[in-house]
């Protein structure tokens, strides 16, 4: 078996490669955009390639002689988009026996339906999302799993275990005070640690065939939110527990309800400086907006100040909100309320995962402490250095590589 694996030296791609190298019946092939980020593999001396994948030449010499290919790249929609769709028109032209596609969760949307508890359920992401895009690419795969290239599609929540940006986030967020529990946390939290993820992986190039359809990979249903929290309090570093918020204030938060209409307010703003600057550009108009100032002048500034303040109101200053007031993303998250089955992982791949939520955890601890010298001498500085880190790190960067 000769794997091409792209995006071998981000989250996924690197955990899979760790897994596979040292097996003697694969042929392993690298491909990666940069060398920015290919320290886990360099320091093993895995050889590696770069390949931009929007390059069809570059991606078709790459592909060439492989049997099997492994998609974890993830970036801009060129990279999603285009990138894709080289991959998918190499492997057909070089006659690859297997295409391992990483789809999301987030193809059903922000807040999914009872039914997305199966893959069969409609996906409906908001428009352009990133959720709007993985399906985009989705339906790519499907198209070319018609036309005769054998796919499979994996479908993955948030992504824990070591080097999870996922779960350094929600424990920063802890940290801020930005973090709460909906309703007490026992809303269903979907989540798979990366060694699970690659654990699949592996079994996806392993099927008899593959139909090209989603297959929901996690650690299996049941996990909530405030076992996520739990796991990460002695990481923390405050008393307590962690704050509990109802659903309805942070629905209502997040979605205020539209101000009604009214006649004032339309003649208000028929009125306002906007849209008589736009209708100045008329002749007539703008000769009776004129004599409209004249008259307004007439009882001097005090007058004209008050006649504008009644049409316009006053000017508005932005509130200042405390970015620290359960502002986490992760509290919205929550209320997705729906566990993804993984029953078709089980029947189709014969995946069970090999770590469980509380072992993941248990590893993730012993790596955090080990990776930023969590209680040691050092530590207060060290806090700072991988706070600020990841407060720097883009929202759907972010996002992107705790999904895929």
């Amino acid at each position: 078996m000769k794997v091409a694996i792209f995006g071998a030296s981000g989250f996924v791609g690197a955990t899979l490669v760790e897994r596979l190298v040292a097996r003697d019946d694969i042929d392993l092939r690298l491909f990666i955009r940069s060398f920015g980020n290919a320290w886990r593999l360099a320091k093993a001396g895995i050889p590696m390639r770069t390949v931009d994948v929007t390059s069809a030449r570059q991606v078709n010499e790459a592909v060439a002689g492989c049997t099997h290919v492994v998609n974890c790249t993830r970036g801009s929609s060129a990279v999603m988009i285009g990138g894709l769709q080289n991959l998918l028109a190499a492997s057909k032209v070089s006659g690859v026996k297997r295409f391992v596609h990483l789809s999301s969760v987030a193809v059903y949307g922000d807040f999914p339906p009872p039914e997305s508890e199966r893959e069969s359920a409609p996906a409906k992401p908001a428009p352009k999302s990133y959720g709007e895009e993985k399906l985009k690419q989705d339906d790519m795969v499907a198209r070319a799993t018609d036309s005769g290239l054998d796919c499979v599609v994996l479908c993955p929540p948030n992504i824990s275990g070591v080097y999870s940006s996922f779960v350094s986030n929600v424990l920063a967020d802890m940290r801020a005070g930005s973090f709460a529990l909906i309703d007490g946390g026992g809303r269903a939290l979907n989540v798979v640690d990366v060694d699970n993820l690659a654990h699949a992986i592996v079994l996806a190039l392993e099927i008899p065939k593959g139909d090209g359809r989603r297959i929901f990979i996690s650690d299996g249903e049941g996990i909530a939110w405030k076992d996520l929290a739990d796991a990460l309090l002695p990481l923390a570093e405050f008393a307590g527990p962690v704050p509990i918020v109802p659903a309805s204030s942070l629905a209502l938060a997040a979605s205020p309800a539209a101000r009604p209409g009214s006649l004032w307010r339309s003649m208000k703003h028929l009125v306002s400086s906007d849209v008589r600057e736009a209708l100045r550009r008329d002749p007539l108009l703008a000769k009776f907006d004129k004599q409209m100032r004249k008259f307004g002048a007439i009882g001097g500034k005090a007058m004209e100040d008050r006649l504008r303040h009644s049409i316009e109101g006053a000017i508005k200053v932005a509130k200042v909100r405390d970015p620290n007031l359960y502002s986490s993303r992760y509290n919205a998250m929550q209320l997705r309320g729906v566990w993804h089955s993984i029953d078709r992982a089980r029947d189709t791949l014969g995946y069970r995962p090999v770590l469980s939520f509380s072992e993941s955890m248990a590893r993730f601890r012993v790596w955090y402490k080990t990776m930023h010298g969590f209680g040691e001498d050092y530590w207060p500085l060290a806090r700072k250095l991988v706070d600020f880190k990841l407060e720097t790190v883009p929202s759907g960067e972010a996002k992107r590589a705790s999904d895929s």
